[in-house]
Formats: structure tokens, C-alpha cells, sequence
């Protein structure tokens, strides 16, 4: 689940896969069809409502240390296909939405429940947090007030939620509360992560379990009997 749970999170963070991948990612032996069916399942612009926007990411940014995800180390999993989407964002007004999507394709299906196996530990929601609470702009403080699983309904044969919150100080005395809601799915060696990220409220559970059930359809599709997964 490292593969897509911590590179989601990095993914909305503006950091890049690459430099998650130099600590405890998969070995990536990435295939024609791995990488097709990867980027199959991920979130379009179409599926988001009116005044989302692609953004571009910082790609000089990297993985702040000290995050303590070691519990999900992946560096003896194999991935065949590992893509993710660009952000989307909604600024109007007080409103501010950010949705991003990774996916992953494992070699063979034991590695995929393996992944979901070590990703679905308490260590989850610290390594979570700590990507969050230490991956400040320039000028911020941001402080962890908590980090749990959280209820979502079962869209795909394997779901998992998780919701980070943070308080953000900017400047001297400006605290904006920030909600990161990340949703990760598994259907046979695919898994998929979508991250929410919101200011002032957490994103509508109908939001999140619309886009949720999207992803897991394409998953399903991809898994499938004519579904493309080497």
C-alpha cells in the first residue's frame, strides 16, 4: 500500500514520486501494460465538477525527513505499473479543494496483499501524519491535531480511509485549519489512493465515495478476466 498510500499524500504535497521512491518504495520493473492499466483507473478532469483546474507541482521538493514510515517498507515488492494524475484544484472564494490520484500495478497478487498487509497498521497513521505535519511551505508552521482511520464504505474489495488534521500557522497569527482525507483501494494487484485536501472543512463524504466508486470501477475493469494487469 506504500506505493500508493505515501505517494498520494506526496502527490498533493508537491512532492515527487521519485524522491519517495529512494525510501522504502517498490522496486518499479514497469511494463507497457502495467503502466497502460496504472494509468487506466486514475482521476480525469471529467470527473470533477465545474471550476477544477490542473496545477502544476514543484518537482524540487522531496520527502521531509524524519517521517517514520519504515513499518511500510516496500523495497522487497515489485511494481509493474506506478502513475499518478495531476492535481486538481478549486479556489473560488473561501472554497479550496485540491483532488489528486495515484495507482500502482504489483507483480503478483501475494505482493499486492502484502503491501495492503503492512499498510493497514497503526504505523499507517503515523507515517501519514508525519508526511503532513512535516512538509510546511516557507513561512508555515503545521501542527498535527490528529490522525486516524476513519469509516468509508467498501467500493472495492479492499478499502481503506485516513484523515489527517492539521492547524496551519502563516505569518505571526493567521491559523487556517487544513483536513487531508485519503481514500486507498485494492482489486487483485491493483491498488489505487485519492487524496482529498480541503481548508476550513473537511471534503463531503458524497464527494468522496462518488470519486471513490469512479476509481474503483476502472479498477474493476482493468482486473477483470480481458482486463490488462501484467
Amino acid at each position: 500500500m506504500r506505493a500508493v498510500l505515501v505517494a498520494v499524500v506526496a502527490v498533493a504535497l508537491a512532492v515527487p514520486v521519485a524522491a519517495v521512491a529512494a525510501d522504502g518504495q517498490p522496486t518499479k520493473a514497469l511494463t507497457t501494460v502495467g503502466q497502460s492499466t496504472a494509468k487506466s483507473v486514475l482521476l480525469k478532469r471529467g470527473d470533477l465538477g465545474a471550476g477544477f483546474a490542473p496545477v502544476a507541482r514543484n518537482k524540487d521538493q522531496h520527502l521531509p525527513k524524519g517521517a517514520r514510515c519504515s513499518a511500510l517498507d516496500e523495497t522487497d515488492l515489485t511494481v509493474t505499473g506506478d502513475a499518478a494524475s495531476p492535481d486538481f484544484r478549486l479556489a473560488q472564494g473561501p472554497v479550496f479543494v485540491t483532488v489528486g490520484s495515484t495507482a500502482a500495478v504489483y507483480r503478483t497478487l501475494r505482493e499486492a496483499n502484502t503491501s495492503w498487509s503492512r499498510g493497514s497498521t497503526a504505523q499507517t497513521t503515523t507515517c501519514l501524519g508525519d508526511i503532513v505535519r512535516l512538509s510546511a511551505a516557507p513561512g508555515q508552521q503545521v501542527t498535527l491535531v490528529s490522525a486516524k482511520r476513519i469509516p468509508f464504505p467498501s467500493v472495492s474489495p479492499k478499502t481503506a480511509a485516513y484523515r489527517i488534521v492539521v492547524n496551519i500557522t502563516v505569518g505571526s497569527n493567521q491559523r487556517i485549519r487544513a483536513y487531508v482525507d485519503a481514500v486507498i483501494l485494492q482489486h487483485g494487484r491493483i491498488q489505487s489512493g485519492i487524496l482529498f485536501t480541503s481548508v476550513g472543512q473537511p471534503v463531503g463524504n458524497a464527494d468522496r465515495l462518488a470519486l471513490a466508486k469512479v476509481v474503483a470501477g476502472r479498477m474493476a475493469k482493468a482486473a477483470g478476466p480481458s482486463g490488462p494487469i501484467a
